[in-house]
């Protein structure tokens, strides 16, 4: 899932970075139609091959940048030592929605090229809520473990951290309590 986080928010970014661009949206593709298979089935060896090569290429692609996902994720794995992976993909979903504006055109692009039935953002939202709950991964922040007595203090630490200068549209520290509210209360909308 952090490949996949590092892909999207790459091929979110508002920066120039077409090669970035172009890796990024191969390596959303082969995790769609990999990474289940890996969980499925640890001995299947070409989709665990093609994962290490998604894996590669999300490193590769963040060059063009990443953004809020990263910037709520890194705070809460520092205070609370939390899996990296598994941290981007719980924020994942509330992030997208709230960059909706920004980068729906781009969501729907990515729909058609990695083959969702419907090519719009809502479809692109389900497919990752589908794929989390695939995968036994948690709704909210709460089931990590986060307290919201430290939502100020994370704000701070988000607002500041270099991921947060390439997230599509610019935010406040007040803007991110709200990401970890909703995050924390499973409020996906916005």
């Amino acid at each position: 899932m952090d490949a996949l986080a590092h892909s999207l928010e790459a091929y979110c970014s508002p920066f120039f970075h077409p090669m970035a661009e172009g890796i990024a949206l191969e390596c959303i593709r082969i995790i769609k139609e990999c990474l289940p298979r890996v969980y499925e089935n640890g001995k299947d060896i070409t989709a665990r091959g093609y994962m290490l090569v998604a894996s590669s290429m999300g490193s590769t692609a963040f060059q063009k940048g990443l953004g809020a996902i990263h910037s709520l994720s890194h705070p809460v794995n520092s205070i609370y030592n939390t899996h990296h992976g598994l941290t981007n993909a719980v924020f994942m979903p509330y992030v997208l929605i709230k960059n909706r504006k920004a980068i729906e055109d781009k969501i729907v692009l990515l729909s058609k090229f990695i083959g969702l039935r419907e090519n719009s953002f809502d479809s692109f939202i389900k497919w990752i809520l589908d794929i989390r709950k695939q995968l036994n991964i948690p709704n909210t922040i709460k089931e990590i473990g986060v307290d919201p007595q430290d939502f100020d203090k994370l704000s701070k630490m988000a607002k500041v951290d270099p991921s947060t200068a390439s997230n599509p549209i610019s935010l406040s520290e007040d803007e991110f309590i709200e990401l970890y509210k909703s995050s924390y209360y499973g409020k996906l909308d916005n």
